[in-house]
């Protein structure tokens, strides 16, 4: 019963779910992208890029990282909006636990949907990543579509571990939760992640030294070998 109201309400809330379908669909894109570079056989052919892999690394796990903030913060989002409709539910009977099951039912189906839709357009990414890879190194590039399985398997296991986490902690709220806070949810404002100033400046502090820093190692190049490159991208994304 419970998966044909998640069905229905997919189709019915296909509108307001349809940012939330494109940020799970780019996710899937980016993360597959980079990762079939990671497993990629090119990066053998250009010499004197040692560290050329470790950074392809750092880059993915980068998207890993911002994406799925963006996926826990849109489906906070979701549930934001849906909430009065979710309060009905529980004003008519139907307990917790069962509306918990029904948003895992639904956002479930909206990212297997995107998840098949996400691996075409991230097979076409990767050919952009490669051409932009070979036009730095100065070698021909060549148009081939390449499906890589274990690049496929890492997006899952990724994406899985995104969507799951962002859909469980929303679950595990919905549980508790109370339908006048229920009722209430949409009008509240967010909560700031800081909550004294001490801890803000030292927030800041950081993070301008951090971007300093990024900035320095990839403008003086004091390393070599990449390693200032490296090392400045992850400032810079501290930053």
């Amino acid at each position: 019963m419970l998966r044909k109201i998640s069905i229905r309400n997919a189709k019915r809330q296909s509108r307001e779910y349809s940012l939330y379908f494109i940020t799970l669909a780019c996710t899937v894109s980016f993360m597959y992208a980079f990762n079939t570079l990671v497993f990629s056989d090119m990066l053998k052919t250009f010499s004197g890029t040692e560290i050329l892999p470790y950074m392809i690394v750092a880059a993915s796990l980068l998207v890993v990282f911002v994406m799925g903030w963006i996926v826990g913060y849109m489906t906070n989002f979701i549930l934001k909006k849906r909430s009065r409709e979710l309060s009905i539910y529980m004003l008519s009977g139907i307990p917790n636990r069962s509306v918990s099951r029904l948003v895992f039912y639904e956002n479930t189906l909206i990212g297997a949907c995107a998840f098949a839709l996400g691996l075409p357009v991230g097979i076409l990414l990767s050919q952009i990543l490669e051409s932009v890879l070979d036009h730095m190194f100065g070698i021909k590039y060549t148009f081939r579509l390449h499906f890589s399985w274990n690049a496929t398997g890492l997006t899952l296991l990724y994406f899985l571990a995104i969507l799951l986490h962002a859909i469980r902690k929303n679950r595990k709220w919905v549980r508790k939760v109370s339908v006048h806070d229920l009722l209430i949810y949409d009008r509240q404002n967010e909560k700031s992640p800081v909550t004294s100033n001490a801890s803000a400046a030292v927030i800041l502090i950081i993070s301008v030294l951090s971007g300093c820093m990024g900035v320095f190692l990839i403008t003086t190049l004091p390393l070599g070998d990449g390693y200032d490159i490296l090392i400045g991208i992850i400032c810079l994304a501290l930053f």
